[in-house]
């Protein structure tokens, strides 16, 4: 999991890095609002799987990166406070966090958190995913592993059939590669492994076969990834 951590206390940061037991969990850091906002503004949000918010920060409150957060992703969120009464964390729990932790706190208990809140997002994405979908002109079947057009039709392998979920998942939305790799190949992105991009273009393919216009809804995102747009009116 890769897990961005906002705050400005270092000695806390590096607490959690020591005491952290799980290796395979990467922990970032920011210690400002000024930074957290570019980055939440930006693409690298969707390459994070929790993010962990201190309250007090500095410049600002972690409450306003919350909100700005929850607006543009369902990530995990999980908020942290020097002080807080119940008040606090039903105002955070109201504004989107998916939990409050006080400090001082466990960095065990705070881990074992983060991949119970990891593992309901996951559950709750299993279950928004369509099996049954349209892009552009072609019906997508994922349990039968087929596009249909016009009595035509081609199969898709497993792999091509997880992809084009998790593009269509995020209709008209930019969608990372690194979303791609966790949800479809399940591993993490390498920039030099191109298999993303070969699948790619075999489905670009295979949707042109059936309708040319279709081919053309998967768009590149350069420096991201691709969107699954509609045809063009």
């Amino acid at each position: 999991m890769n897990i961005m951590i906002i705050d400005d206390q270092r000695d806390v940061v590096d607490m959690m890095r020591l005491n952290w037991s799980d290796t395979r969990d990467r922990l970032d850091c920011l210690t400002s609002v000024r930074q957290a906002n570019r980055f939440i503004n930006s693409n690298e949000l969707a390459a994070y799987d929790c993010i962990l918010i201190d309250i007090n920060l500095p410049d600002g409150s972690g409450l306003e990166l919350l909100r700005a957060a929850r607006s543009r992703s369902d990530v995990p969120i999980i908020m942290i406070s020097g002080a807080g009464d119940a008040d606090s964390r039903a105002d955070a729990i109201s504004v989107g966090a998916d939990d409050y932790v006080m400090k001082p706190f466990s960095v065990k208990e705070l881990r074992a958190r983060v991949h119970r809140v990891h593992e309901a997002r996951l559950g709750r994405h299993d279950r928004r995913q369509s099996v049954a979908f349209r892009i552009g002109n072609i019906d997508c079947d994922i349990k039968r592993l087929s596009m249909d057009f016009e009595g035509a039709s081609r199969t898709l392998t497993a792999l091509e059939g997880r992809i084009l979920q998790v593009l269509y998942a995020s209709s008209g939305e930019d969608c990372h590669k690194t979303s791609i790799a966790r949800q479809a190949l399940f591993r993490e992105h390498d920039p030099r492994d191109k298999t993303i991009d070969v699948y790619i273009n075999r489905l670009r393919g295979k949707l042109a076969e059936l309708d040319i216009a279709s081919g053309d809804c998967i768009k590149t995102i350069r420096g991201v990834g691709y969107r699954l747009s509609d045809l063009p009116q």
